[in-house]
């Protein structure tokens, strides 16, 4: 490639130190023709990711469905627009240089922000009708959640509820993109700039274990008499506000739980108690369900609880969330 019009700036076929003398170019203008360029396009962002990503132009092209020449170009404009190159390229190797390992981090969010908002506008307009959904952890059922669906689907039965169980992050991915209007989760909340919290309990935690173990007999249990059992837990990604609690309740009785056996669900968590004889730390409203070969008692300590609510956009004002959230106080309290 000859050295011409844009080449210095992008330093492709370049002599050695050629860039490096080139000046620094004004916003938004072609640092060697002098007249204004465009803004980065989505496309070509789109083009430098799976670039930084693969480092090969051959394989990013590919992955792409463009030619190599047309890649090329495409991060040769992008430079141009930048004014800065953003790889090195040798006849072996392809590098991203400080600038563009910079700018595809940015690019990046770009993308993922431009795919959240297509897909939330899609969304919105999906559902222009009277509809609700609602993402909820494990544990809602244990809260007479089916009671609630019921007594809300008889108040409104023409608007149209769906309900799915999520994780905590899943509940939050989903609100953002207008997945769902509600989620029922354990605080924190992750950005309270974009979501609201609408606290509805506080639960007591309880202890779980062997129906035939040695502290089965008791009424109540002090956290710290269970610093050596081995522990039956969930991952924290499941429900990261639980899943912490637990840990403080285990830290301020001075241990931390030894964890044999993970899972993602509460009813084989419960099998998984007895066989294994390990216990476990459950909110209140497990502890009301009966399960085969397994005790519950209160939990004794300085710190044994934790809240429950539902998470919501922060400036969503949803009739039919209002509406399902005011149900739940209310069988809540009659409960």
């Amino acid at each position: 490639m000859r050295e011409g019009r844009g080449l210095i700036a992008f330093g492709y076929g370049c002599k050695k130190g050629s860039l490096a003398k080139a000046p620094a170019p004004r916003a938004g203008y072609d640092v060697v023709m002098g007249h204004k360029v465009g803004d980065a396009s989505l496309r070509q962002l789109r083009y430098f990711a799976a670039l930084a990503e693969d480092l090969h132009f051959g394989k990013a092209a590919l992955k792409l469905g463009i030619s190599q020449p047309t890649l090329t170009r495409q991060i040769q404009s992008l430079e141009k627009i930048v004014g800065a190159a953003l790889v090195e390229r040798t006849q072996r190797n392809v590098a991203l240089t400080a600038a563009g390992a910079a700018f595809v981090e940015q690019a990046r969010r770009t993308l993922d922000q431009h795919e959240r908002s297509v897909e939330t506008a899609r969304n919105v307009a999906r559902r222009a009708g009277d509809s609700l959904v609602i993402g909820f952890e494990s544990c809602a059922p244990f809260h007479d959640f089916p009671g609630v669906v019921k007594e809300f689907m008889a108040r409104y039965p023409r608007t149209r509820l769906s309900t799915f169980q999520m994780s905590g992050p899943e509940q939050a991915e989903a609100l953002a993109r207008n997945r769902i209007d509600l989620g029922f989760v354990h605080p924190p909340v992750p950005d309270r700039a974009l979501f609201a919290f609408d606290r509805v309990a506080d639960e007591r935690f309880v202890v779980a274990m062997p129906a035939r173990h040695r502290l089965a007999s008791r009424k109540r249990v002090p956290a710290a008499e269970l610093a050596k059992e081995k522990f039956v837990l969930f991952p924290r990604a499941l429900a990261p506000g639980c899943f912490d609690a637990i840990q403080r309740i285990c830290q301020a009785a001075g241990f931390k739980p030894e964890v044999v056996h993970e899972s993602n669900e509460i009813s084989v968590s419960l099998k998984l108690i007895p066989v294994v004889g390990a216990v476990t730390l459950f909110p209140e409203c497990v502890g009301r369900q009966r399960a085969r070969g397994v005790a519950f008692c209160e939990l004794e300590g300085s710190v044994t609880t934790v809240s429950c609510g539902f998470l919501r956009r922060a400036s969503d004002g949803s009739a039919p969330a209002a509406r399902f959230v005011k149900i739940w106080r209310t069988v809540k309290a009659q409960v």
